[in-house]
Formats: structure tokens, C-alpha cells, sequence
């Protein structure tokens, strides 16, 4: 790839997740011009893959959604499951190659929700949760039409809540946060694929072959993902019992498997929120950005933010 440099309002965008880092040159409009990625789940030090890669562009600004927890205050992130990345300061090191243009970070799920409620599944809604169902499970929030970062930029951090679920008779499970018992254990994809392992299950080794087996009527499979779900369908309620919030917008991976996944998670939801008493016109909606939202959502609050630091807003 040559060196490309960008015409005022272009930004450099990064998505970092649990499995991959994906880079991408974003127009003014926010749509994705060029995009990159590398393994996130890897023993390597990543940065030495990264750096080469963000040196050949010549950003205007730059905007960053990573998971979480993230310290927007000090420019760091600790994503819980990228272990090697542990206070690690992005921020610094992305002034160190391009000098002090704008940089801002936010959380993963915030720039998902973000870009959603802007440009995709939930344009027009004053309030909405943005949820994505991956590798990981995560949330962000936008409230009056702006995204809701917290104090920190952990807000909706719902993944790590502990939900007092239960795989049947096996022992609660300990999440790689440190915590027993969070939605994460049960309803993120790689921990579906591992309950259906237990059970017996063995035609592939991810989420998209239990989904596939699940389609063919495997009653393991089925199971797993029935599991999963409703634990899903517990945290967002519970989410939602806080929040007063009628509109979700789910996206990730696991939830573009189609029916496999949305029938059993709307079945569960339907009946976990009933018992809230005021959720009774919850309206949920499949993302529509699919795999580029958090870029999207990147460049979104990048430009949000230049144009606060400039005066323009």
C-alpha cells in the first residue's frame, strides 16, 4: 500500500476487538475508503504489526473504538480479552508517529451504538442501546441523540455484569475479567461453542459451525445457542430495567447467523421483559452496518470531537 494523504475531514479510523484490529480510511461522509486488519488473539506483539501499517497513512484526525475498559481520561486501554494490552497507551504512541492531530478514543460498543443511531438501524431514536454479540459481549448507549461515555468510557460495559445464570448442573464459570457468573460465560459465541462441545457436540470449532449445525436441527447445538441467548436476553433486560430504554440495535458476528440466533433470543426476551412492567413496547432491530459499524462509529466521534475542539459546534 502507498502512502496516502487525505483531504481535510478525512480520518484515520481504528475498530480494535477480541480477535482482530481493523484500520480503515474514512471519507469525510463516513464511509470506509481503505481497510486493513490484523489478529488481535495472537502471542506476537501486536503493535509491531500495527505501527508499520498505521505509518503509511497521513491522517487529518483519528478516531478509536476499542473494547473495553478504556481510560479516555489518560488515553489507554486494557481490553479484557487482548491480555498482552494492559494500560496500554495508545493515544501516546499514536501522537509519537503523526504528531498531535486530534485523537479520540471511545469504546467499542459506544461507536457501534453511535453509528447505528446516525447511520444505520436506529436513525431518528433519541434514546438507544447498541449491543454486539462477537467474541465478546458489549454494550453502548446513546442518550438525547448523543453517544454516553461515563466517566471513564466504560459506560455499558454489560458484558462483565454478573447475571446469576446457570448452564444446568455445571459449575458457575469464572470470566476472563476476573469475575464468576457474567454474561460474557454464557452468551458470547466462543463460550456457546464450548457449552455444545461439553454436551457432545462436535462438528466444528466455532460459532459458525454451531450455527450451521443448528439449522440442520442439532439438538445440541440448538441447545447451546438457546442457552446463550437467553442469558442475552437477561443482561439487555437488565440493561433496560436501569435505563427506562425502548429501542436496542443488535449487531457482532453471532447475530448475523439469522434465525438460529433471533428466534430463540426474542422468545427469551419477550418473556424476561415482561416482568419489568413499563417494557412492554420494546422495539429490537438487527444492525445494519454490520462488521464496519465500529469504524463507522470512530469516524463519527472523531469529526464530533474536532469540531468541538475547534470552536465549530
Amino acid at each position: 500500500m502507498t502512502t496516502l494523504a487525505l483531504d481535510i475531514g478525512a480520518t484515520l479510523a481504528l475498530d480494535i476487538g477480541a480477535t482482530k484490529i481493523a484500520v480503515a480510511l474514512m471519507s469525510p461522509e463516513h464511509a470506509v475508503l481503505e481497510r486493513h486488519q490484523i489478529p488481535s488473539n495472537v502471542s506476537t506483539d501486536i503493535w509491531v504489526d500495527l505501527a508499520p501499517l498505521l505509518k503509511q497513512f497521513k491522517p487529518t484526525r483519528i478516531g478509536i473504538a476499542s473494547a473495553g475498559p478504556i481510560d479516555i481520561q489518560n488515553g489507554t486501554i486494557s481490553p479484557v480479552n487482548i491480555p498482552q494490552w494492559r494500560t496500554f497507551p495508545i493515544v501516546a504512541l499514536l501522537y509519537e508517529i503523526f504528531g498531535h492531530i486530534p485523537i479520540a478514543l471511545l469504546g467499542d460498543c459506544t461507536a457501534v451504538a453511535l453509528a447505528e443511531n446516525k447511520l444505520g438501524a436506529g436513525i431518528g431514536s433519541k434514546n438507544m442501546l447498541g449491543v454486539v454479540v462477537s467474541t465478546g459481549i458489549g454494550g453502548g448507549l446513546v442518550l438525547g441523540g448523543k453517544a454516553f461515555h461515563g466517566e471513564t468510557g466504560n459506560a455499558a460495559l454489560f458484558g462483565h455484569h454478573s447475571i446469576g445464570f446457570s448452564y444446568g448442573n455445571l459449575p458457575a464459570v469464572k470470566c476472563d475479567c476476573g469475575r464468576t457468573g457474567c454474561l460474557e460465560t454464557f452468551a458470547r459465541g466462543p463460550k456457546m461453542v464450548e457449552y455444545a462441545k461439553l454436551k457432545g457436540w462436535n462438528e466444528g470449532n466455532d460459532f459458525i459451525a454451531l450455527a450451521n449445525s443448528a439449522r440442520h436441527n442439532d439438538s445440541v447445538a440448538l441447545d447451546a445457542i438457546d442457552v446463550g441467548t437467553h442469558a442475552l436476553a437477561v443482561g439487555i433486560t437488565n440493561v433496560l430495567n436501569i435505563t427506562d430504554i425502548h429501542k436496542v440495535v443488535i449487531g457482532g458476528g453471532v447475530s448475523f447467523a439469522g434465525d438460529v440466533f433471533w428466534r430463540p433470543f426474542l422468545k427469551h426476551f419477550e418473556i424476561e421483559k415482561s416482568y419489568a412492567g413499563f417494557l412492554n413496547h420494546v422495539e429490537v432491530l438487527p444492525a445494519k452496518l454490520r462488521e464496519d459499524a465500529g469504524l463507522v462509529g470512530a469516524s463519527l466521534f472523531a469529526a464530533e470531537t474536532d469540531q468541538i475542539d475547534s470552536g465549530n459546534v
